[in-house]
């Protein structure tokens, strides 16, 4: 059943990539495990900002489209402590994302809610 607003997941994806690259810098994480949480958390930024929801900036990817990528990006998130050398509290944050992510892409409504005027 999907009932999460796509209003609601875009808060979430901006959250998650703000944070992840604070979270990088923080948690004294170095070398890979540092760019990798830098880079996903860009990658979550930039793809956000091109999908075509309320908090998107320039429409290019479709919601289905956005959510595949999101499920990749949990995929990702789920397997990264195991390519990386994060600390303890990146490799949890890591998991916790990943199932987050997973469960947003199976519960999010397929379609931004907008009126148009016209």
């Amino acid at each position: 059943m999907r009932f999460v607003p796509t209003l609601v997941h875009g808060v979430a994806d901006y959250i998650v990539g703000i944070g992840m690259i604070l979270l990088a810098f923080i948690s004294g994480t170095e070398g890979s495990g540092f760019w990798a949480f830098i880079l996903f958390g860009l990658l979550a930024i930039i793809y956000s900002l091109l999908t075509d929801y309320e908090l998107g900036w320039k429409p290019v990817l479709t919601v289905p489209a956005h959510l595949a990528l999101d499920a990749v990006f949990a995929v990702v998130m789920l397997v990264l402590p195991f390519v990386v050398t994060l600390s303890e509290l990146l490799a949890w944050v890591s998991w916790v994302i990943g199932f987050m992510a997973a469960a947003l892409v199976t519960t999010t409504r397929m379609a931004p809610n907008r009126t148009h005027a016209g």
